[in-house]
């Protein structure tokens, strides 16, 4: 396994995959002060970039629900650092949907805000709204409750070409969502460009401060946490991940190279007005042949396909 996936599986795999904003909006948001920014070309405060928004805030010991803190790479050896949850677009019977993905944060990153949403996500089957260079900064300003995203400029007022309504309207959630998991709490999400609120982002009302849509509106009814795509196993993996399914229940299967089914189960959450978190037994693969396969998981979907079938989630593995 390479070191990368190493950290963002051992740093995913002991949390509860409960997404972090349902835990977010059930507990009271702790009183922070201040407002953190870079100023005179000094750090003030901790930079975490995040959905290609460098997110500045008070540098906090206390991170509730965050999943990470130092997770160790092959028992050898501790990196610091964080994974963060970051939204990206995919396709499912709902039309576009936004779908979670970790991103690993070593705490030596220095990098460009434009250098995560707007690069392509780990998993091919999902895509970002945001070209490179969109996003300035973002930062928290926790005296009024606000977060604040700044665009590098006033270009992205109008939709692209190519770019259809439901497409501009999870680019906005997209960021929100991020944004929103980093700071731990469901605040306000206000646009701005060269310092001030914009009118319009790619032609969806931005002028005053927005909230995150429902989760069922806007997010995939099913995503996987773990594996972390290109993931090696040897003898045996699990999965989780949060779904919103027909009794909780989130059918999975294990397919090689030529699509056919090699193992099958299913994982139980439970039904909510929100995703749930959902995890399967160890699924052993000790007997199959050394390859690629492909791990999928579904919504229970008891209309036979009449709605247009399950909401599917994937992720490849390397078994040897």
């Amino acid at each position: 396994m390479d070191e990368l996936t190493t950290l963002l599986h051992d740093a995913v795999e002991d949390v509860e995959p409960t997404d972090r904003l349902v835990a977010i909006r059930q507990r009271a948001a702790k009183p922070r002060r201040g407002r953190w920014y870079l100023a005179g070309g000094a750090l003030l405060a901790t930079a975490v970039v995040v959905a290609g928004v460098a997110v500045l805030t008070r540098p906090d010991t206390d991170r509730g629900a965050d999943p990470v803190g130092q997770p160790t790479a092959s028992g050898s050896h501790t990196v610091p650092g964080s994974v963060q949850a970051v939204y990206y677009l995919g396709k499912t019977p709902q039309g576009p949907r936004l779908f979670r993905e970790f991103r690993w944060l070593p705490a030596t990153t220095r990098l460009a805000p434009s250098q995560y949403v707007e690069q392509p996500p780990t998993d091919p089957d999902y895509f970002s709204a945001w070209p490179e260079g969109a996003f300035l900064a973002a930062y928290v300003d926790y005296p009024s409750g606000l977060i604040t995203v700044q665009l590098a400029d006033r270009s992205l007022q109008h939709r692209p070409a190519g770019m259809s309504p439901a497409e501009a309207r999870l680019a906005i959630e997209q960021v929100i969502y991020t944004v929103q998991a980093y700071a731990q709490q469901p605040l306000p999400v206000q646009f701005e460009a060269e310092g001030n609120p914009i009118g319009t982002v790619y032609d969806i009302p931005t002028s005053e401060p927005l909230a995150a849509s429902p989760q069922l509106d806007v997010l995939a009814l099913v995503s996987i946490s773990n594996p972390a795509e290109g993931r090696v196993v040897e003898g045996g993996f699990s999965a989780d991940g949060v779904a919103s399914s027909f009794e909780g229940t989130v059918p999975w299967e294990l397919r090689d190279e030529t699509g056919e089914v090699v193992r099958s189960g299913s994982a139980q959450g439970t039904m909510e007005d929100h995703l749930t978190p959902w995890k399967t037994d160890t699924i052993d693969v000790s007997d199959l042949p050394a390859g690629t396969y492909t791990f999928v998981a579904m919504t229970d979907d008891p209309s036979g396909g009449e709605g247009g079938g399950p909401t599917t989630d994937t992720r490849t593995i390397t078994v040897r």
